[in-house]
């Protein structure tokens, strides 16, 4: 404790609720992302536009977030993890945002004409589970604070690889999606536009769950290598 202490006490700053605060900036643009999918399968150009800014918005102030991070975990800062590990993790963390907001404008880039339901639910499916993976993992960045408070116990971190590879099965289930949902758009009878637009943001959408899956396991490392 006294180690850990050092950070806070003697620096005045510790990294941890920073990253914490970060991960629910990922969780509440995810919830949004939803809501903007479903405003795109309505035609509601109005909210899709309204929804587009406050991911943007939160996607700024992560960014600053991260900012302040990398600025602050210097060479002299006295940390209970590798430095290299944390600054590795926390651009795997920030990954997840960033192909959050791609997403967000791609919704914007055209109104699409009818989409085949089958599509439609599939898609919806897929964005339930990635937002299901997102929400394991910000259960996983939890475990910050347990950690600290227990000095890195070996129950703490047993329930972190736990978490790790609950969020890697979530992840190997998005990707079953992502190959069926390519098989009803590639053979698919919609606009060809349409297509290319659903694809685009399906690449995305799975660029999602694959780096919430590489920040769990960056996670993994960093606790499990300190």
């Amino acid at each position: 404790m006294r180690f850990i202490r050092s950070i806070a006490d003697v620096f005045g700053y510790s990294p941890f609720k920073a990253i914490h605060q970060h991960s629910e900036y990922i969780v509440v643009a995810a919830d949004l992302l939803v809501d903007q999918y479903e405003a795109f399968i309505t035609g509601d150009v109005e909210k899709i536009a309204s929804l587009e800014k406050e991911i943007d918005t939160l996607e700024h102030e992560a960014d600053k977030i991260k900012a302040e991070i990398r600025t602050h975990v210097t060479k002299s800062l006295r940390l209970p993890v590798d430095r290299h590990d944390l600054l590795s993790f926390l651009t795997f963390q920030d990954e997840i945002i960033n192909y959050i907001e791609h997403i967000c404008h791609m919704f914007t880039y055209r109104e699409t004409k009818e989409i085949e339901k089958n599509i439609e639910k599939k898609f919806r499916q897929l964005l339930y589970m990635i937002n299901d993976i997102i929400c394991k993992y910000e259960e996983l960045i939890d475990h910050v604070n347990s950690l600290i408070a227990t000095s890195f116990s070996k129950k703490e971190i047993t329930d972190i690889l736990l978490h790790v590879n609950s969020i890697e099965h979530v992840e190997h289930e998005c990707d079953k999606v992502q190959i069926e949902l390519h098989k009803l758009l590639l053979n698919s009878k919609m606009d060809v536009l349409d297509i290319m637009l659903l694809r685009n943001i399906l690449i995305h959408l799975g660029e999602i769950a694959n780096s919430t899956a590489r920040a769990a396991d960056s996670f993994r490392t960093m606790v499990v290598g300190r």
